[in-house]
């Protein structure tokens, strides 16, 4: 699997943290979201203040008189409905509330995007360090064996050293294993972040980039969660239900239908009639119609306030992490990781010289692969506090 995976490495091009954030923004899920946009913008804009379409009637025939004569008929007429309430306004207003409804989706899922694919990417990041220390140790669990299995054919090490020596390296190299099977997972969950259509799974470079938060007050961030797009999307979707609640009463109200009614009778004469009927609503007011949307208006506003909710814990959330995962850096990366290595150092001399045992120097070199391991997971932590509190900091600037 490590020759696979090496494999799998050099025909996989890396990708940068930029380049999945390009790919992110040019997702399938984002392209489709904006040309559904523009598509239902189009025909929007061109909803007519009519709401029907005219008819016309076409009544051919024939009569006999009482004299015997006998002549063709014909009747043509033309109605044409009219909203005195203005139903095609409303129609139209409903129909680009949904369309300013669908910006604001559009908005939320870019950033959830956005954010998935940094943290895929990140965790990728992790995995991939964590697999080369892991494997830069195996190389030492190699050598060590080696050495040990020398040593105890020379009379050297004890069959305990030899069976400590061994059972490392075998743990050694399940690690290594466990986290090739790891990356390739993250590999694959990072494609999927992107909506990559790929035969193998993502490589990520080896550099983590600077995540550089804009200058911020805390409070500003939290008092201005209102603007953040997840709580604009619900906003828009109240607005649209209520437009729709206006075009459902004006679908309903006074209408008047205007026409006109020419014919031929059979002793050849002509006559024409203008009509005009108009329609009150008396009884039918589209209550029941009504009636789901008052519900869809009372949901969606109670949306607005459960997202204004989520928005301030996700952004309170944000700044607490960016202070606590930077102290847990710190920690691992000035006083774990450093009092690790000089343990590991000292117990190597000390078995060198035949002072401690296999058992004890194997613990030490596990507490020092324990601790890169924590050390990349930290890093990772720190750039991915970062990276969310920058994208809502930015949010809240637009």
């Amino acid at each position: 699997m490590v020759a696979w995976l090496v494999l799998v490495s050099v025909q996989a091009q890396a990708l940068s943290f930029e380049e999945a954030l390009r790919l992110a923004d040019a997702s399938p899920a984002l392209t489709a979201a904006s040309t559904a946009i523009e598509q239902r913008r189009a025909l929007a804009e061109q909803v007519p203040w009519l709401t029907g379409n005219p008819s016309f009637i076409l009544q051919p025939g024939g009569r006999r008189t009482a004299q015997g004569g006998v002549g063709p008929e014909l009747y043509v007429g033309l109605t044409q409905d009219v909203s005195l309430a203005g139903a095609g306004a409303s129609r139209k207003a409903a129909a680009l509330a949904e369309v300013d409804a669908d910006r604001m989706e559009h908005h939320t899922l870019a950033r959830v995007v956005r954010l998935t694919a940094a943290q895929a990417w990140l965790s990728l990041w992790a995995a991939q360090d964590s697999l080369q220390a892991v494997r830069e140790e195996l190389a030492l669990a190699t050598e060590w064996q080696n050495k040990v299995l020398k040593g105890a054919a020379a009379s050297g090490f004890t069959r305990v050293d030899v069976a400590v020596a061994n059972a490392y390296h075998a743990e050694a190299h399940l690690a290594a294993l466990s986290l090739e099977g790891e990356v390739f997972v993250r590999g694959v969950a990072l494609n999927r972040a992107l909506g990559r259509d790929a035969q193998r799974p993502a490589v990520v470079t080896t550099t983590l980039p600077p995540f550089e938060i804009p200058r911020h007050d805390d409070a500003q961030v939290l008092a201005t969660a209102g603007d953040a797009a997840p709580v604009k999307t619900a906003a828009a979707h109240v607005e649209a239900e209520r437009a729709r609640g206006l075009e459902l009463e004006a679908s309903r109200g006074s209408s008047l239908q205007v026409g006109a009614l020419g014919w031929r009778e059979g002793t050849g004469d002509l006559a024409a009639v203008a009509t005009l009927q108009l329609t009150l609503p008396a009884f039918e007011r589209a209550q029941r119609e009504r009636s789901a949307n008052a519900a869809a208006i009372a949901r969606a506003e109670g949306r607005v306030a459960t997202n204004l909710a989520e928005e301030r814990a996700e952004r309170l959330d944000a700044l607490h992490e960016v202070e606590h995962t930077a102290e847990v850096l710190h920690v691992t990366e000035a006083e774990l990781v450093p009092a690790a290595q000089i343990a590991l150092d000292g117990l190597q001399r000390r078995f060198d010289a035949g002072e401690t045992t296999a058992q004890e120097l194997v613990l030490a070199r596990r507490a020092l692969v324990a601790a890169k391991a924590r050390l990349a997971r930290a890093k990772a932590d720190v750039a991915w506090a970062r990276f969310r509190l920058s994208t809502l900091i930015t949010e809240v600037s637009r």
